[in-house]
Order: C-alpha cells, then sequence, then structure tokens
C-alpha cells in the first residue's frame, strides 16, 4: 500500500510545475500558431528518448532488484544464527551449482591458519552467501547496515579481512581510523553513507544528462521552439527528487526497530510483500527507479504542453523579420513603379498588360453564376471598400 506522504511528496513536486505551466498557458494568446506545426524527427527522438529511459527505469525497477540474501534464501532478518545456516544448507540443496567444486568447509576449517577465507569468499555464490551469515552470526549490527545501504555497499565497504585484526565490524576506514582517518574513525557509517550516495548519484546521472541533451538548441523544431526554456524545469524535479533522497538516507535510522517504529516518517514503496521500512535499501532503490521513470514522463507532458509556445523574445525576432521582409518587398515595389514610369518602352508594355489581363477578367466575369459568388465573398470580406480606398489614396498621392 502507498503510504499518504508519499502521495503528498508527489504533489508537492509536481503541483507546482504544473501550476505555474498551466498560468504561463493561460496568459500566452500565441501558442495556437505554433501548434499548428506537426512533431518532427527532433520532436520524435527527444519524446522517444524519454518514453526509452523512462522504461528502462521502470523495468530495473520491477524486474532488476537488488541482491538480497534475506529473500535469496527466505530467512527474515535477525533469525538465530542457526536458522540462516538451515536456511542457507536448503538452498544450497536447491541449487547445487552454487557451490564451490572444494566443497563446503566446516566451521573448524575456517577457524585454521592455513584457510584462504578471502578464495572461499569470492570464488563462488554459495561462498558469498556464506560470508554474509558468517557476518550476521558475528556481527549483529551489521545486519541493520546490511538492511540500510544494500548488499551492494555493504560488500565494497566492510573490512576484507573479516575481522582478523579485531576492528569494529562498523568501521569501513583503512587502518581501523587511524592517522589521517581518525576524524571518519568518529562516524561509523561514513564508509557506508559515502558510497551509497556515490551510486545514488550515478543513478540519477543518465537522467540529468538526458534531459541536458534533450533541451539544447539542436532539439528545437518549428513545434516546439521553446524546448531550451523547458531544462530549468526538468532539472527542478530531477534535483528535487536527489536531495529528497538524500535526506532520506542520512536521516533515517540505522536500527531497523527504529525505523518499523517511526514506519509513517519514511515515504518508501516496497517491491514486493515484506516491509518497507524493514527492507530499506531495497524499498528505497525500487521507489527511487519509480520517481525517476515519473519525473521524465512529468517532462515529456510538459514539454509537449509547453514548448510549443512562443517567447516575447522568439515573437519579437519574427516580427523583426516579417517587418524586414516586407520593408524589401516595398522597396521593390517601388523601383520597379519608378522604372516603369521613367521609361516609354516599359509603360507601353505595362499598359498592353494591364489591357490583356482586363480582358481576361471581363471573360471570368461574364460568367453570371461566378459573379454572383464574387460579389457575394467581397460583401463578406469588404475587399470591394478596401480596393476603392487604396485607389483613391494612390490617385491623391499622383495628384490625380
Amino acid at each position: 500500500m502507498i503510504p499518504p506522504g508519499l502521495v503528498q511528496f508527489v504533489l508537492y513536486m509536481v503541483g507546482p510545475v504544473v501550476l505555474v505551466n498551466f498560468l504561463r498557458g493561460r496568459q500566452s494568446k500565441d501558442s495556437s500558431v505554433a501548434r499548428k506545426n506537426r512533431l518532427s524527427r527532433a520532436d520524435y527522438i527527444t519524446y522517444g528518448s524519454l518514453v526509452g529511459v523512462a522504461l528502462v527505469h521502470l523495468y530495473v525497477g520491477l524486474n532488476a532488484r537488488p541482491e538480497n540474501i534475506f529473500r535469496t534464501i527466505d530467512a527474515a532478518p535477525f533469525q538465530p544464527c542457526h536458522v540462516l545456516r538451515e536456511k542457507l544448507t536448503s538452498y544450497a540443496k536447491q541449487t547445487p551449482s552454487i557451490v564451490p567444486a572444494s566443497g563446503i568447509p566446516t566451521a573448524v576449517e575456517k577457524s585454521m591458519k592455513s584457510f584462504d577465507s578471502k578464495a572461499y569468499y569470492t570464488g563462488s555464490k554459495y561462498g558469498h552467501l556464506d560470508f554474509l551469515v558468517d557476518r550476521f552470526c558475528n556481527y549483529k549490527e551489521d545486519t541493520d547496515v546490511y538492511l540500510r545501504f544494500g548488499e551492494d555497499v555493504f560488500m565494497n565497504s566492510v573490512a576484507s579481512d573479516f575481522g582478523a585484526d579485531m576492528i569494529s565490524p562498523r568501521n569501513t576506514m583503512p587502518n581501523g581510523g587511524k592517522g589521517a582517518n581518525q576524524f571518519f574513525a568518529e562516524f561509523p557509517d561514513i564508509g557506508f553513507l559515502l558510497y551509497a550516495v556515490a551510486s545514488m548519484f550515478f543513478c540519477y546521472l543518465p537522467a540529468l544528462m538526458l534531459i541536458g541533451v534533450l533541451t539544447t538548441p539542436f532539439t528545437t523544431s518549428k513545434f516546439a521552439p521553446s524546448r531550451v526554456y523547458a531544462r530549468p524545469w526538468g532539472i527542478i524535479m530531477l534535483v528535487t527528487l536527489f536531495f529528497s533522497d538524500l535526506y532520506w538516507m542520512i536521516t533515517v535510522p540505522t536500527s531497523a526497530s527504529t525505523r518499523v517504529s517511526n514506519a509513517s516518517t519514511v515515504w518508501i514503496v516496497s517491491p514486493d510483500d515484506r516491509s518497507a521500512v524493514l527492507f530499506f535499501a531495497d524499498s528505497a532503490t525500487y521507489t527511487r527507479h519509480l520517481f525517476l521513470a515519473l519525473c521524465l514522463l512529468a517532462f515529456l507532458a510538459m514539454d509537449y504542453a509547453t514548448s510549443s509556445r512562443q517567447t516575447d523574445i522568439q515573437l519579437l525576432k519574427h516580427a523583426i523579420t516579417d517587418a524586414a521582409s516586407l520593408f524589401v518587398a516595398s522597396k521593390n515595389q517601388t523601383m520597379l513603379s519608378v522604372s516603369i514610369m521613367m521609361s516609354e518602352r516599359l509603360r507601353d508594355r505595362y499598359v498592353a498588360r494591364f489591357k490583356q489581363e482586363q480582358k481576361a477578367m471581363e471573360a471570368v466575369f461574364s460568367d453570371a453564376e461566378f459573379e454572383e459568388k464574387y460579389q457575394k465573398l467581397a460583401k463578406q470580406t469588404n475587399s470591394k471598400h478596401w480596393a476603392e480606398r487604396t485607389a483613391s489614396k494612390a490617385m491623391d498621392e499622383l495628384g490625380i
């Protein structure tokens, strides 16, 4: 079930953008000119890219879920160590391909100095799962860290020697936080948090780059002349989502029991029937991809609805271009009129041409049906009045 706080966050993030663009649309009176244009190849590429990346995020969120040992071996967090061992053994029997070729070592064999723990833990999937079980059995607080940050962050941040130096299991700094790392040693989860934030940023980076590329001047078209002005709105939505995600990650309690007791403060959705606040890392990843897909689709809808409107600067540029064209045409017409008046040969040819057109017009107007339709249309458009008025002004200027 979607928490009410999640719905409120969506409304707070998308509502102002929709409202501002709606009000801008009501104030704009020139959008109909641009909307008559059809979608061009640039528009299809833009919208196709947004839909494609949004579908990728939806697929990753729904199907490509992060690894989780508790979901893999069908165990619940914080179960006794012997229960986790039994679950792992049962899973190995169901999938014998994960068992290493050398077999499963006993606890006594793993405690021997000659045992190559690194090769065993990294050599097979069973060794990888066994490593996690060993960590959870030896360090109970590792389960909290694992559920908060996820398996990828946990495996890339924990000490590789499995506590051989008797360092704190929550200390992810080398040499147990000695020397230059003494400051960071005071924050036991700093290594996990930094790695998680970096991974989260790279999840947002493709969407940021996509919106940046798709809002360059090269992607503008007759249908969307103002596409470049949609970039700030897309960046605002993604940056707001990123910092909200960052805030949740930083402020969420590491202790799973504390998260469960304060479940109403976590606005995330679970990808399955498991608790969203208990399996925070998996639920946060799933919610992140859903929100990224939603942001891209919202940006697509906003671009389609607003990019066809022309700004005052664009309208002014069009007006200047049209005025320049009219000025050139008027100048050419003036030069042509002067040339005709100054040359007797041109005047004679102009009069002969006019007489030919007048005879052709008389032949056309000799048709009663055409004459009736012409008079009706001239009356509706008042064109006859404007033609007589223009002729009168021309005669006045010529002194006739």
